[in-house]
């Protein structure tokens, strides 16, 4: 553990070094969630987050809610994520690799000799994509975080053969290798990857679930208007300790028409699609999906009768479930410089999210994946921000209601070792839950050279929250900075605090995350001439070593650093 000194020490450097909209880079895209500070982020991997905007709305994370803007996200269990990304770079070369701090480097100058701990879990990734020939182009990467690994790594590793990755021991969350071709010109962009991945997901159940895709390929096309996606993936599960194993082949896809040129300048817009998964199950798999198929259609609409006026909504239906999603907003200029947003939104559905599995299989007991009945979102909110010459100062204040919101009813738990599992269902809140939230911000920009804010805000809900999965923070505050110095070193901060969250549901008692101050920062040495990058973050240097999630591994101090050079 850091020493009082070196926290006081740290804390000054931060305060003195406060300025800028900090753009803070996370281990690997869909990480995001580690460096967010204006709601509550529990992160228990990279395959797993909470994650939950103050005054989003509802008390579920966003990953678990679907919207159009998601089709290509990756399907962990029921939650959507962008961790492992298999969307292709734009052309270049990388490298990366970080730790954990713990290991010989950097032992001496931050612990006494007592506290040194054992060496700590890193990142590795290498990947290229080339420049285009005639529009083609190749692409490979292979990359995992070990990160968040160990603390289930006693359990989880007597479930799997071998290292369960492409390399080292640490039964990393997720370890991944793709390479492929694609074409970019004439209003067509397209890739095809295969590649081979191992994966650990988070069930209802708390358990982690090792997945073996051997192999997964996916397709992606954009012509012009029109997004389509295909992936097959041949999934192989195991439980070594219990003699058990099975595959599971799924089929996924997406196709979906976006009206673009057509309704640029028109007060009507609109979208359609359809998603789609189909599986075949043998063996021991830990997941069901009822009839083994799913198809989601669904459309969007947008209409703006006036210019400050906008309607937003999107249904979706099929045999099972139906998902709306709606929205109204007024925006003016009362005055010059000063932008006034009045809104209204609303969810209401069977299941935040239609396509995921319906039923998980634990034990010899089976969770029901999708609660009976449907819930419903309201939420009005108001923003307002005034820009004064270099200056930026605004507020949002939103209040919102929520009926049948999605819950787990525990009816029991088990202990393994480290971990804690639960039996039961997901279930309803058959009762209002009400939310009133706000937010402030200052900004001064300067040009490309210099950025800072300084935000906090507050949220209060009312209603069972021993009920709710996640109790969120109520309060927390940011100052973030961003430099560029003769426009080739970057250099950029983030200080910020979050007040308690609290886990409700997967332990007999609640699990209390405490509110802790962080402190991140990315320092980038940039060579335009030669399209050259090398960048360096350090996370979370003032927080305490903490766990965030159940069954989840500490959250630490470490560094990343990556060298890319574009072409």
């Amino acid at each position: 553990m850091f020493t009082t000194s070196l926290h006081k020490m740290l804390a000054s450097v931060c305060l003195a070094a406060l300025p800028a909209f900090a753009l803070i880079e996370p281990e690997t895209e869909g990480m995001d969630a580690v460096t967010r500070d204006d709601g509550t982020f529990l992160v228990g991997s990279p395959t797993y987050v909470f994650d939950r905007e103050n005054g989003a709305g509802g008390i579920h994370s966003e990953s678990e809610l679907w919207t159009p803007e998601k089709l290509r996200m990756r399907l962990l269990f029921n939650r959507l994520s962008e961790t492992p990304s298999w969307t292709p770079h734009e052309p270049s070369l990388w490298l990366r690799t970080g730790n954990e701090l713990g290991d010989m480097i950097y032992q001496d100058p931050l612990y006494s000799k007592e506290d040194r701990p054992s060496n700590r879990t890193p990142i590795l990734e290498g990947g290229f994509r080339s420049s285009a020939f005639m529009g083609l182009w190749a692409t490979a990467r292979l990359f995992q975080v070990d990160h968040y690994s160990d603390e289930s790594m006693r359990t989880r590793n007597v479930q799997v053969d071998g290292s369960f990755a492409w390399f080292g021991e640490n039964w990393p969350m997720f370890s991944t290798a793709y390479g492929g071709l694609g074409y970019t010109g004439h209003g067509v962009e397209a890739s095809v990857l295969a590649g081979e991945e191992y994966m650990w997901e988070f069930g209802e159940s708390s358990r982690w679930i090792p997945v073996h895709y051997s192999p997964r390929v996916e397709a992606r096309v954009d012509v012009q208007d029109l997004s389509l996606s295909l992936a097959y993936e041949n999934a192989e599960y195991q439980n070594k300790r219990k003699s058990e194993s099975g595959t599971r082949t799924e089929w996924n896809g997406s196709a979906y028409y976006r009206c673009g040129k057509l309704c640029k300048d028109g007060m009507l817009w609109f979208g359609a699609g359809v998603q789609f998964r189909t599986v075949e199950d043998e063996g021991t798999v830990y997941t069901g999906l009822e009839d083994d198929l799913v198809v989601w259609p669904f459309a969007q609409i947008r209409f703006a009768p006036v210019a400050q006026v906008t309607l937003d909504a999107m249904l979706g239906v099929n045999n099972r479930d139906w998902l709306l999603q709606d929205s109204i907003e007024y925006k003016t200029d009362p005055m010059p410089r000063l932008g006034l947003i009045l809104g209204e939104k609303n969810v209401a559905g069977t299941r935040l999210n239609p396509i995921a599995d319906t039923e998980e299989y634990f034990d010899g007991d089976t969770i029901s994946l999708a609660a009976d009945g449907s819930m419903q979102m309201h939420e009005l909110y108001v923003r307002v921000e005034d820009s004064l010459s270099v200056f930026r100062l605004g507020a949002r204040v939103a209040g919102w209601l929520e009926y049948g919101a999605e819950t787990f009813d525990t009816t029991g738990f088990v202990e393994d070792k480290v971990l804690t599992y639960r039996y039961g269902d997901v279930g309803r809140i058959h009762e209002w839950i009400q939310g009133l939230s706000g937010e402030v911000w200052l900004g001064i920009d300067y040009g490309k050279m210099f950025s800072f804010t300084a935000l906090g805000g507050y949220e209060h809900i009312w209603g069972p929250s021993r009920e709710f999965e996640v109790s969120p923070v109520e309060y927390y505050a940011a100052f973030e900075g961003d430099w560029l110095l003769n426009g080739t070193f970057r250099i950029a901060h983030s200080l910020r605090y979050r007040s308690d969250a609290r886990w409700n549901l997967r332990s007999q008692n609640p699990m209390v995350v405490k509110g802790d101050w962080y402190w991140d920062a990315t320092f980038e040495q940039r060579f335009p001439k030669y399209g050259l990058f090398l960048t360096g973050t350090l996370l979370h240097v003032l927080s305490d070593d903490a766990i965030q999630a159940p069954n989840g591994s500490y959250d630490r101090l470490r560094f990343v650093c990556t060298v890319r050079k574009t072409f």
